[in-house]
């Protein structure tokens, strides 16, 4: 089974896509329900944002947006907000090899409420037996307590739910599939009675197994409502990574399944890299080079130092996007719209790859500009807020 999972990068450009008029958009679209002929509901489907991402259209409730019901409120989720970023977009990016956007319109899950959630993502036990995570002895005290946690991690760090919708006639919208993305620690950090704090490093052969474990079982659990026995879903593994990192983890297994049992699972190789950096250098030493020469174009430009940070995402190998934040002290609007331009004019200079590049300006001020380049475009977008 090889699929092609197509680019989801850039979600900020979503939020900025009013100032970009190159973009195309289409009418947003009505359709109204009439349940029990006493409550009419309209479902509001929004428009679309012709961009190379394809972004999916979302299902809006009388006007309402839909959130997962736990969102916000789950206990244990990630501890990195790179990573919860990361896995969100990610999700979608793999719901576009099983869901066409023509067809199918995003919405936040709305099956699994915030007492489910934390519930499977806590251990075991006697009180609890939907916990996810391992059990342990509650009896334990001192070191003994400490060697019960340290060799029986909780390997799972979060679930999300995300359900995609399609028009069917009369009745609306129905639900025509859903995707579930499992955040599993790669490293697991508690404290011992007395607040000391430890961490494991996990074996990653480990938590790949304990991951397709538990999707088996949650989509058993899925499966036991009448209403989704036939629902097809998509479930994705992703490795978080260590709390203060500063790029994401990254998915790296997906099956899908029509039935209650999992068959086979598809590996994802993709990885995250930071410029300047030692191991960015030593596995793509070409767009390390590339990169650092742009910052010394940046230096350059001011006669010294500035803070000029890169993010690359690197699917099986070949780059995917590409993320440069450019941090600035306070500049006056001449001095920012100059460098905008500079910046937008070096980067085919360097960046030969077709990628989507994106370069955030930012000051001391907040946001200063931005600039967006995607692969065979012959122009940059740029906006100076």
């Amino acid at each position: 089974m090889t699929k092609q999972l197509g680019i989801v990068g850039l979600a900020g450009l979503l939020l900025l896509t009013g100032c970009l008029p190159a973009l195309e958009r289409t009418e947003e679209e009505v359709i109204v329900v009439d349940e029990e002929e006493e409550e009419e509901i309209e479902y509001v489907i929004t428009p679309t944002i012709h961009t190379p991402e394809n972004f999916f259209r979302n299902v809006l409730k009388d006007g309402q947006y839909q959130r997962n019901p736990g969102r916000g409120d789950v206990n244990g989720s990630m501890a990195n907000r790179v990573d919860l970023d990361q896995f969100e977009v990610g999700l979608m990016e793999i719901a576009s090899a099983s869901f066409s956007q023509d067809n199918y319109y995003f919405q936040e899950g709305q099956i699994l409420e915030t007492g489910t959630i934390n519930s499977w993502l806590s251990r075991s036990s006697e009180s609890n037996e939907s916990g996810l995570n391992p059990a342990i002895d509650q009896e334990t005290e001192g070191e003994e307590r400490v060697d019960e946690m340290r060799n029986n991690p909780a390997y799972i760090s979060h679930i999300m739910e995300h359900n995609y919708m399609y028009e069917d006639g009369e009745d609306g919208v129905k639900l025509g599939g859903i995707v579930i993305g499992i955040g599993l620690r790669s490293v697991y950090s508690f404290r011992d009675e007395d607040w000391r704090s430890y961490e494991v490093s996990l074996d990653p052969d480990e938590v790949e197994a304990y991951g397709k474990e538990a999707a088996e079982e949650i989509v058993r659990r899925f499966r036991t409502r009448e209403d989704l026995e036939d629902i097809p879903i998509t479930v994705a593994l992703y490795r978080e990574e260590k709390r203060q990192s500063i790029v994401p983890g990254s998915f790296f297994a997906i099956a899908e399944t029509s039935g209650s049992d999992i068959g086979r699972w598809e590996a994802i190789n993709e990885e995250h890299f930071f410029f300047p950096s030692n191991r960015a250098t030593e596995n793509n030493r070409d767009h390390a080079e590339a990169f650092n020469h742009f910052k010394q174009d940046i230096d350059d430009f001011f006669g010294r130092s500035i803070g000029v940070i890169g993010k690359a995402r690197y699917k099986s190998g070949n780059i995917a996007e590409l993320k440069i934040d450019v941090n600035l002290q306070s500049h006056g609007k001449g001095e920012i719209i100059a460098l905008t331009q500079y910046i937008s004019g070096r980067l085919d200079a360097h960046f030969t790859f077709d990628a989507p590049i994106t370069v955030n300006l930012e000051s001391v001020n907040g946001a200063e500009a931005l600039v967006v380049k995607h692969g065979g475009q012959d122009d940059p977008f740029v906006h100076v807020y």
